[in-house]
């Protein structure tokens, strides 16, 4: 066997396992590149879904405490509503008094001998 054709047949042979290599790791650099792309666009959907998750506790925590306010203020309402309808029919039951006691007063100044 010619020696130059033993080496031309290993070079050529290594030329094609350096070039085989190559286009494996320009795969390989590829597919990573592509999988820490779908890393990071995953980690972004979780910081995003974590994010909107932790804004909605936030507002049904103050959606709570805001109708935990309503109430409050709707009894008090209700309790001072109460009170003024009992105000009134003192002041009307007041205004009858006094109404019933200047008319026997009248009367009694019509009727003085």
């Amino acid at each position: 066997m010619d020696a130059d054709f033993l080496w031309h047949t290993i070079g050529g042979g290594a030329i094609i396992a350096a070039a085989l290599t190559f286009a494996r790791l320009l795969l390989e650099y590829t597919a990573r590149g592509a999988d820490r792309r779908q890393d990071r666009d995953d980690r972004r959907s979780a910081y995003q879904r974590d994010a909107e998750a932790r804004l909605e506790r936030v507002l049904q925590d103050r959606l709570a405490e805001a109708d935990r306010r309503l109430e409050r203020e709707h009894l008090l309402l209700m309790q001072a509503h109460e009170l003024l309808k009992e105000q009134y029919i003192a002041l009307q039951a007041e205004r009858l008094r006094l109404l019933e006691e200047a008319d026997s007063a009248r009367e009694m100044l019509v009727h003085k001998p």
